[in-house]
């Protein structure tokens, strides 16, 4: 039985992929451990691992509506990460692990791979690095010009010294690791041609289940972007937009505004904070979208067309790789006005050829091997 370190951010897009891969490794007979608060322990605990608690730093809300927010957040991982490093080191002082296991924003995985020379495993729940394909040339470049560059190099610094880590950069953590895992197949994956077999590309880990959610008896198209970015604005918008229009619009706002803030909706559009994503995906027509990964596989996984409307950089690739294979179009936010939206979603409700295009890729999704395919790779990298 090997002994196994889950580390995570709190966020579902980088908690949700390692769940069920932990829960699997856990019924083969692994110990895992996973560092969490407890809003993730709530989600942890049903796999059988074990929780090693921290408490978090409390952390603003930041508004991601273009790079330099981008950059406040990613400051923002830094931040957290200095309060929460010191109590996931004592949670393994006598206890180490075999193998980490992190998702490519949970930085303690690799700065303790490094100190205790352990191999690890990354978690892309966006796109992954190659040696081909630089991803982290988005985040130096975003950081080039920002106001909290200083303040971040400081901090960053500041821990590797403070924590006897070996010297490291922020541009590391955005190369591949040993091993990696893409939850995403291979044919969607941008520059898939630079990926060789230190990536296990396993699509999502969990297929969307049933859940109850009755349609509307017409067209559907759900507008979201996901739970971390809030737009009021954006979501008026979509109601000029898609008001009277021959369609149902279920919009989903996240948790940084209340629907009640939108006002009186027109009979075509229903608002709520938060909608059960797969199941409405399972009856929509179109998907006005920001290109989470989740968000996106789950449309893959439905064959569902969008219109990506990304707001960080990696969002972008994302957005860039959908009209490129053909599976929908993306506007910039700043280009989201209502007659551009109300154009976009019109494109895709009648494209038989996008429809073709995105079946293909469903099949593709579906034949990925999901947490069962990541389990194998994991434990045929287990030390000896």
């Amino acid at each position: 039985m090997a002994h196994l370190a889950f580390m995570s951010l709190a966020e579902s897009g980088h908690l949700n992929p390692l769940l069920p891969i932990a829960r699997e490794l856990v019924e083969r007979g692994h110990r895992v451990t996973f560092p969490a608060d407890e809003s993730m322990a709530e989600r942890i605990g049903p796999t059988g691992a074990e929780v090693i608690s921290y408490e978090p730093r409390p952390a603003e809300t930041i508004v991601i509506d273009g790079m330099d927010a981008a950059a406040r957040a990613t400051l923002a991982v830094l931040q957290q990460l200095e309060h929460v490093l010191p109590q996931i080191e004592a949670g393994y002082a006598d206890d180490r692990p075999d193998l980490i296991v992190n998702d490519w924003l949970a930085w303690a995985g690799p700065m303790l791979a490094a100190k205790w020379r352990l191999p690890r495993i990354q978690s892309w729940s966006a796109h992954a690095a190659s040696e081909g394909y630089d991803f982290g040339k988005f985040i130096v470049g975003m950081f080039a010009a920002s106001p909290v560059k200083a303040e971040f190099d400081t901090l960053f610094a500041a821990i590797l010294s403070r924590h006897g880590i070996p010297p490291l950069q922020l541009h590391d953590f955005y190369k591949p690791a040993e091993f990696n895992l893409v939850y995403q197949p291979k044919s969607f994956h941008v520059h898939n041609e630079t990926f060789d077999d230190r990536y296990a590309f396993v699509g999502p880990t969990r297929l969307p289940a049933a859940q109850d959610w009755t349609p509307p008896g017409r067209p559907l198209v759900l507008v979201s972007l996901g739970t971390i970015i809030s737009r009021p604005d954006f979501f008026h918008t979509c109601i000029q937009a898609f008001a009277d229009e021959p369609y149902h619009v279920v919009m989903s706002v996240g948790r940084g505004i209340s629907p009640a803030d939108l006002g009186p909706l027109p009979a075509n559009i229903e608002a709520h904070q938060h909608v059960p994503q797969p199941a409405v995906l399972a009856h929509a027509d179109a998907f006005v979208t920001h290109t989470g990964m989740n968000s996106t596989m789950e449309a893959l996984a439905a064959a569902v067309p969008m219109v990506a409307i990304p707001h960080t950089p990696e969002e972008q690739t994302t957005a860039d790789r959908i009209a490129a294979l053909g599976l929908g179009s993306t506007l910039a936010p700043a280009d989201a006005t209502a007659e551009h939206l109300r154009e976009a979603v019109r494109g895709l409700l009648d494209e038989p050829a996008t429809r073709q295009r995105l079946r293909a890729m469903q099949d593709d999704v579906r034949a990925a091997g999901g947490a069962l395919r990541a389990t194998d790779a994991i434990e045929a990298r287990l030390p000896r």
